[in-house]
């Protein structure tokens, strides 16, 4: 006689927190984020320590072979009355300061940091104007503070009224000199002109001790929009920013006291702080492809092993290595488009072997949501919020599509309550 057994009590339903687990654990979501999250980490704090090399002893090295920063004093002018003994020279201010500078920039890649690198003609025109009562014996002199393998000396001229002066450079070589009379009432012109080059910055000195009339500083820039003004600089007072150029013009009939004027030159991107920013936020996307791997899962009724899993994770961890690796060596965007549609294309054809049956351009699709659209978000900064906006608009509306097919709803009304997948009958009774 077979003896009726009373039905298993139900369980209760699992918590929230539970089924969460549960998902997290069955498909090693856990494991999978800790090797993102240790790759990211790795590539993340190398490209702090090479902003700080950069910024130390790979900066002086560029420094030394390229050029540093250029800072140009005005010339002096110190005079005497003539034919007469002295043993003090007084300063005489510059009626006009008119100076032009064309830079081209040249940059200079070391690695995945660009430095400011550029060439430069400074082209400068002087007057001075004796109001004493007598003539006067001047000493005009004008710094020449950079190293001279900086300086081309070759193209260095120097005028004086228009006709070719002696290039005297004083016996440390850091100055051109020249010493001469001006009659009582005349104007004498001075004019200099050099090639050099340059890092970062120029800067042009005033004296800050004597004031200064008719000043006037342009400089033109070509190879980069983007500048910013040096500490305790006058900004311009004109600026014009157009096609891979900008001009600057500073334009003052009279001075009370010398001023600094000067630009920090256009700089590139920062390619190893796009680099740090991308990897560190990695992981919020990495979860994201974390869950449409899973709703494949489900759609296909096959779940990844966990091998599968951290195979994917690896690969999506180290695209990041690739990339900094590939930019170290090679143009940014070129480094870029080839790691991204390399490891896409790799795990792309990856899951299309775990998923035969699923479309390669769906496949293809996670790959650019859950990669390239944040990556791309990071390198386009001042649209940062608008291609994440734009992302999840395009994720809610296609939920809201998907929520309506068939197919869809069958596979969601086929899950457990609770999420957990069916269980399998513990006795014959509850088979029954």
């Amino acid at each position: 006689m077979i003896l009726d057994t009373p039905p298993p009590p139900p369980r209760p339903a699992p918590s929230l927190a539970r089924r969460a687990g549960a998902w997290l654990i069955r498909h090693h979501v856990l494991g999978s984020l800790a090797i993102v999250l240790f790759a990211t980490a790795v590539i993340s704090s190398q490209m702090v320590d090479r902003t700080d090399f950069a910024s130390s002893e790979l900066e002086r090295g560029v420094m030394e072979r390229w050029g540093a920063p250029v800072v140009q004093p005005a010339p002096s002018l110190r005079y005497v009355q003539s034919g007469t003994l002295f043993t003090e020279l007084k300063p005489l201010p510059f009626a006009q300061q008119h100076v032009q500078v064309q830079a081209g920039m040249n940059y200079r890649k070391r690695g995945l940091r660009y430095f400011s690198g550029f060439d430069f003609t400074l082209s400068a025109d002087y007057a001075a104007v004796n109001r004493e009562g007598h003539d006067i014996d001047v000493a005009f002199i004008f710094p020449i503070e950079m190293d001279k393998s900086q300086v081309l000396l070759s193209d260095l001229s120097f005028l004086v009224d228009g006709a070719e002066a002696d290039l005297d450079l004083g016996e440390s070589g850091n100055r051109l000199v020249w010493t001469g009379r001006i009659p009582q009432g005349a104007t004498r012109r001075f004019s200099i002109r050099y090639r050099a080059r340059g890092l970062d910055s120029f800067l042009y000195k005033l004296d800050p001790t004597l004031p200064a009339h008719d000043v006037r500083l342009q400089l033109n820039v070509t190879g980069g929009e983007n500048y910013d003004y040096p500490p305790q600089v006058l900004a311009a007072s004109k600026v014009e920013t157009g096609n891979g150029t900008v001009a600057l013009d500073w334009a003052f009939q009279s001075l009370e006291s010398g001023v600094n004027l000067g630009v920090i030159l256009p700089s590139v991107e920062a390619y190893d702080e796009l680099i740090s920013t991308m990897a560190r936020r990695a992981w919020v996307p990495f979860l994201g492809l974390m869950a449409l791997l899973a709703a494949f899962s489900l759609h296909h009724r096959r779940p990844l092993a966990i091998y599968e899993t951290y195979l994917l994770a690896a690969a999506y961890g180290f695209y990041f290595v690739l990339l900094a690796y590939l930019a170290a060596f090679m143009n940014f965007y070129v480094a870029y488009v080839l790691a991204t549609a390399g490891m896409g294309a790799a795990v792309v054809l990856y899951a299309r072997r775990l998923y035969p049956r699923e479309r390669t351009s769906r496949l293809a699709a996670v790959w650019a949501a859950t990669l390239v659209v944040p990556t791309t978000a990071v390198i386009l900064q001042g649209y940062t919020g608008l291609v994440y906006t734009l992302e999840i608009l395009a994720a809610l509306l296609g939920l809201m599509a998907l929520s309506t097919r068939a197919e869809v709803r069958a596979l969601l009304s086929d899950l457990p309550p609770g999420g957990e997948p069916p269980r399998a009958p513990s006795s014959p009774q509850e088979a029954m």
